[in-house]
């Protein structure tokens, strides 16, 4: 791991002070008119800093986007298994050549089965954790479920 970045006039850098890991920021003066000023922050501080500007999403930013994200998912997926099930069993299949359709819709379930194929079993059935809404689903074939590993991956 490299323990300086410098982007333009700024340079960070990795130490280790008295209190442990902290991140020095210098600010360079091209000119040569002032001294570089600098500040040491601790990494936590300097997250927080981010997190409040919008730089970076916060964990729960980040949960509630994935919450969401999950839920559509599970949704779509819902509604696309349904309209396959609808197909196979409702078509006119002996007055219309549906082949195209029926390929297609059968396509398109595999793409969000496997979209939702990493989900923690069970998302989306009964009550959900606190962080993660409930959404209603009567799918039987394919479930959709939440992700904490993959959540953590992302943050």
């Amino acid at each position: 791991m490299t323990t300086k970045l410098t982007h333009h006039h700024l340079s960070a850098e990795l130490v280790n002070d008295d209190h442990g890991t902290a991140i020095m920021l210098t600010q360079h003066d091209e000119g040569g008119y002032t001294e570089p000023s600098t500040v040491l922050v601790h990494p936590y501080q300097l997250r927080a800093v981010c997190e409040q500007f919008g730089i970076i999403a916060s964990d729960t930013q980040a949960a509630k986007a994935i919450a969401t994200l999950q839920r559509r998912m599970v949704g779509l997926h819902d509604r696309i298994e349904a309209l396959a099930d609808w197909m196979a069993q409702h078509s006119d299949h002996r007055h219309a050549d549906l082949s195209y359709e029926t390929t297609q819709l059968r396509a398109l379930l595999d793409l969000a089965s496997e979209w939702c194929a990493d989900f923690e079993e069970g998302y989306g059935k009964g009550p959900q954790p606190q962080a993660w809404p409930a959404v209603e689903s009567d799918s039987t074939t394919a479930q959709c479920t939440s992700a904490p590993a993959a959540q953590a991956s992302l943050l």
